[in-house]
């Protein structure tokens, strides 16, 4: 990459006085040329390479080194030395199975809430509920109705709180994970991986870029050579870099169509594409990809930049929290919180030092600005004589605030560039790759196997030798014959023997030339001790009688090699969830049609009712697992045996088999558990009711018997006629018993 005109002192980030006052578009086109200036270091040179290298060898063009040609296969005086360039390609299998494995690899994500929002709003839920129960009970008349409404309502405040336990589940973290899922499949991030490998293998470093795109969030693979950092980063994933971008080959249709530049900027770039004649290509000093010149580069550089805001403390009724003020946030129409808001900072020596007796106080924040353009380097050709009012041809496509910046809110001195970055070995500044160690013994096996070939060329064939004094002339075709049949030869020396009459002479290759080949195996073992990609990792044995033991502790100790290689493609993609979790949210809630697309209708809705959500922090849990066939078998399997223990319903069964994972079933599993519970509650409710109703009726049938008999003793006895007509007979007999009449 050539180093750009101009961009040699970095603007002052405070001090605005050569702009204007402002950070305006020539602000940001000086910070990111000095950017790019700076990023061209002798260490990024050697990387780059030793990365040209490696694809080389990759790619099986390996007799391009200088000692090689020159020293290898010429002599002195600079001529061949008939050796053939032999490669015994083993860079090729190493890469294959860093992308073979990668292809394999399986990462699921999940995201947990961590801001105070989450639980405000799980504070704010039971305390309506707790709300209701007191107002059930206050107002018996309202209580069967609230209660009917709700039935998580309970009779009393402990009761509610336990059904609240058993119910409540936070709507918003299902639908960001169902968001993360979505962006995940629309970006194909499996797909993803065997790319990021051969670039990680290659190179030490994967690149990867968040942008939005017609409304959705879009994720894309950067190559190596077309990235730029800060060397001054320490950290492995580059996040504390002070800048980064990268350049991009780029066609002016689709320059004109994504970034609009006015009439004059697309002449120049039209210009610039028509005056390349019959150059096919065309490259800078210090990279390894050259492109068609139908395409301009373009560079995008992002920077951490300083802003500096006001804040203070408010009381949201969950106690003080430091929050901007007088901002408004975009897409409001008036600042959340002004100055009739603000409390005194709680005491602390910090607050003193900071406030120093005010409610409010200036601050520093960390923001990412960023800047795309096209240096006047590449478009002054084919601009010679034209447009002179023009003073340089540098052409500013975009700039300014990064849109959609990623950042905690609850540390907002954190923020985060939208290229993610993963490096596998980055020691000051200098990044190396798994292959960079397997080169040098490549290139001696590459070495050994043509000095062979050249010796086996040389060497000839094996037979007899004869002396021709010796032998007859008539009788030389006699004794070739008898030789080659293996007969007895006679020859006649007149009785002084035949010691060095006849002899042999062996041209073949000697045993030199073999120890050559035999070396090649001990080089291999030194390419897989620095690589850690041995013959059992690859299904080779190292011979018909090794112990299944030693197999086993080669493949663990080869993985163990292997192990930052893929923990380092693991946390690329895990940098890529947690900004579709942080910013992709936000991107989402402005679109709504593709919100809906997303995460359907109804969790649409959930997002964005709340106001809050675009600034609630989610993180991001990253873990490996089996393929998606063998999930779903491992879910099938869950599924049955809690269906044989009732521990899953009928409906549930069918709505997760064969399209769940283990963490899907075991969700519904404790979901079902919660509704069994509050179930079982209510349930034991209406047994209590229904038998305290039994014995109230039976009480109540019981009083009335006991009425009904009172009444009954109170009330008059009343004299049939049968009783009437015994009174008067039982009088007669008494009248006749008197007179002395007989019966």
């Amino acid at each position: 990459m050539n180093v750009l005109s101009g961009g040699t002192n970095k603007p002052n980030r405070l001090d605005l006085n050569d702009y204007g006052g402002s950070k305006n578009e020539k602000y940001h086109l000086d910070y990111a040329k000095h950017n790019v200036n700076a990023s061209q270091t002798t260490s990024y040179a050697a990387w780059l390479k030793r990365l040209k290298v490696n694809k080389q060898f990759y790619a099986n063009k390996q007799w391009e080194h200088p000692e090689d040609k020159k020293t290898f296969l010429m002599d002195e005086s600079g001529n061949a030395r008939n050796r053939m360039r032999v490669v015994f390609n083993k860079i090729l299998p190493i890469v294959e199975q860093f992308r073979g494995n990668a292809s394999i690899l399986k990462i699921n994500a999940s995201a947990k809430t961590t801001s105070k929002e989450s639980i405000t709003r799980r504070e704010k839920f039971l305390a309506t509920k707790i709300t209701k129960t007191r107002i059930a009970n206050e107002f018996p008349h309202l209580g069967k109705l609230i209660r009917e409404r709700d039935e998580s309502i309970g009779e009393t405040e402990k009761e509610t709180s336990e059904s609240f336990e058993n119910l409540y589940r936070d709507a918003m973290v299902e639908e960001i994970n169902d968001l993360i899922k979505y962006v995940a499949a629309n970006n194909e991030y499996p797909q993803m991986q065997m790319p990021m490998a051969l670039s990680f293998a290659l190179s030490g470093l994967i690149v990867t870029e968040n942008y939005e795109h017609a409304g959705h969030l879009r994720t894309r693979l950067i190559q190596p050579e077309e990235f730029f950092f800060d060397q001054d980063a320490r950290k492995n994933d580059l996040t504390d870099a002070a800048f980064m971008g990268y350049w991009n080959p780029m066609d002016v249709s689709l320059i004109l169509e994504k970034y609009q530049p006015g009439i004059l900027d697309a002449k120049i770039l039209e210009n610039f594409v028509s005056a390349q004649g019959s150059i096919d290509t065309y490259t800078t000093d210090s990279n390894t990809r050259g492109f068609k010149t139908t395409r301009i580069p373009v560079y995008k550089c992002f920077w951490k930049d300083s802003d500096r805001q006001t804040w203070g403390y408010i009381d949201d009724g969950f106690g003080p929290e430091l929050v901007r003020i007088n901002y408004t946030k975009e897409g409001e129409d008036a600042p959340q919180y002004t100055d009739k808001d603000l409390i005194d900072p709680p005491e602390s020596s910090k607050n003193k030092k900071r406030f120093k007796g005010k409610k409010k106080t200036q601050l520093f924040y960390d923001c990412i600005r960023y800047c795309t353009f096209i240096p006047g380097e590449y478009v002054s050709k084919g601009n010679e004589g034209k447009h002179e009012d023009r003073k340089n041809f540098d052409i500013v496509l975009d700039y300014g605030l990064d849109e959609y910046q990623e950042v905690q809110y609850q540390d907002l001195s954190n923020v985060k560039f939208p290229i993610k970055c993963e490096t596998w070995g980055y020691i000051d500044g200098e990044i190396f790759s798994p292959v960079d160690a397997a080169i040098d013994p490549q290139r001696l096996t590459n070495r050994l196997i043509s000095v062979a070939e050249q010796q086996i060329n040389n060497s000839g064939g094996k037979g007899m030798v004869f002396d021709t004094d010796a032998v007859d002339p008539d009788e030389k075709d006699d004794i070739l014959s008898d030789a080659k049949e293996g007969k007895p030869i006679g020859l006649r020396s007149r009785g002084k023997g035949i010691p060095n009459t006849i002899s042999n002479y062996d041209h073949t290759p000697g045993q030199g030339t073999y120890n050559l080949f035999g070396m090649i195996p001990m080089i291999d073992n030194m390419t897989q001790g620095v690589t850690g990609v041995n013959d059992a990792l690859k299904g080779e044995s190292t011979g018909p009688d090794q112990l299944v033991g030693v197999t086993e502790l080669l493949i663990q100790r080869g993985s163990l090699q292997q192990e930052p290689f893929y923990a380092g493609i693991t946390s690329v993609i895990l940098q890529n969830y947690q900004y579709a979790a942080t910013c992709g949210k936000r991107l989402y809630i402005e679109n709504e049609r593709e919100l809906e697309i997303a995460v359907g209708e109804d969790g649409a809705k959930i997002l964005k009712l709340s106001k809050d959500i675009k600034n609630e922090d989610f993180s991001i849990f990253v873990t490996r697992e089996n393929d998606n066939d063998m999930l779903k078998s491992q879910a099938n399997n869950m599924l049955g045996m809690f269906k044989e223990f009732g521990l899953i319903s009928d409906d549930a069964y069918v709505e997760l088999f064969d399209r769940s994972t283990p963490d899907d079933v075991t969700r519904k599993m404790r979901s079902e558990a919660g509704l069994k519970r509050e179930l079982a509650k209510k349930q034991a409710k209406e047994l209590e009711a229904a038998e305290n109703q039994a014995v109230a009726e039976a009480e109540f049938l019981q009083e009335r018997d006991r009425s009904d008999k009172l009444h009954m003793s109170a009330q008059p006895e009343r004299i049939t006629d049968k009783q009437i007509q015994g009174k008067m007979d039982e009088k007669l007999m008494d009248e006749a018993f008197s007179n002395g009449e007989s019966i």
